[in-house]
């Protein structure tokens, strides 16, 4: 849901418009499958903050979640 310019992803997590492909970036440079705390880690950012990010990227088909600890970036 876009608010003016900011990403809503969550209630209470609103991020820039390129966070998203930023975030991949980072990502696509984890060796695969990557865990949550690995993306958290290379993000730079919480749980709090990831976990919605990392969500949004799977409904988008940019991520795949694989089980409960584990997802990989989809190859395009």
């Amino acid at each position: 849901q876009r608010a003016g310019r900011l990403l809503r992803v969550a209630d209470g997590v609103v991020l820039g418009p390129t966070a998203p492909a930023l975030a991949m970036r980072a990502l696509a440079g984890l060796p695969q499958p990557f865990t949550t705390s690995q993306a958290r880690q290379v993000l730079g950012t919480t749980r709090r903050i990831a976990i919605p990010l990392l969500e949004l990227l799977d409904e988008r088909g940019w991520t795949r979640r694989i089980d409960a600890g584990h997802r990989e970036v989809v190859r395009g």
